[in-house]
């Protein structure tokens, strides 16, 4: 079984791609598009950091606060979903005012810089289905490792890296190697070491020993889990 963890940056999508039961081998995919490369890369299970499944309101989303309660002392590392009919703006004052009359609330300027990712997500796991792609948190599935605690360390700063690579070791991953294969320019040491997690927690997935935040998902309109996998 062919498995993947895939995060965001800013060339496109870096990509740990590693057979489930050989980690050790796991290798690093430089990616611009996301449907040609489950195409040629056959991957059959990825968790990717991008949230899969949009509310139409007035709720939010309940993952974030899911995520929220476990990372302690990490929450601003999630951030705040927006409603489908948002996503939908290609300019950011229309989206936020969107996603105010449908959750109460706006949307941040980071948020909006991510809804090209977001529709590409979006379209892929629409066609592909969720038994081949699942929402992941790198910071979820690095204190999954831990024991259960968030990562306080930064993960930009040299004590953060050494901290994550240390819990990717412990694993079978070889992730300095996977650090030093970073194309320089197109991502950085955080990007890979976080694909890495996620690639762990499908590894998870694959062995049904995940978990599940929240514990009993709902759907949104167009019949998506949303949830995220550690």
């Amino acid at each position: 079984m062919r498995l993947a963890g895939i995060d965001g940056c800013p060339s496109g999508w870096v990509a740990i791609v590693a057979e489930a039961d050989d980690f050790a081998l796991a290798r690093l995919v430089h990616v611009t598009d996301l449907a040609d490369f489950f195409d040629r890369q056959r991957i059959d299970l990825a968790v990717i950091d991008i949230p899969i499944g949009f509310v139409d309101g007035p709720e939010p989303r309940d993952v974030e606060a899911a995520m929220r309660a476990m990372l302690k002392g990490k929450t601003s590392s999630v951030f705040s979903t927006p409603c489908r009919l948002a996503l939908a703006e290609a300019v950011y004052f229309d989206a936020s005012y969107v996603n105010r009359q449908e959750l109460q609330r706006g949307l941040s300027k980071q948020s909006f810089m991510l809804f090209p990712k977001m529709r590409e997500v979006d379209g892929v796991v629409r066609s592909l289905g969720q038994g081949r792609i699942r929402e992941g948190h790198p910071e979820v599935s690095f204190a999954v490792m831990n024991g259960g605690a968030a990562v306080l360390s930064r993960k930009r700063e040299p004590a953060g890296r050494k901290d994550r690579i240390e819990l990717l070791q412990a694993r079978g991953f070889a992730a300095q190697a996977l650090v030093a294969d970073a194309p320089r320019g197109l991502m950085a040491a955080d990007d890979v070491l976080d694909a890495t997690a996620l690639l762990w927690s499908a590894g998870r997935m694959s062995r049904r020993e995940h978990i599940t935040l929240p514990p009993v998902p709902s759907r949104d309109a167009v019949g998506l889990e949303m949830s995220v996998i550690a």
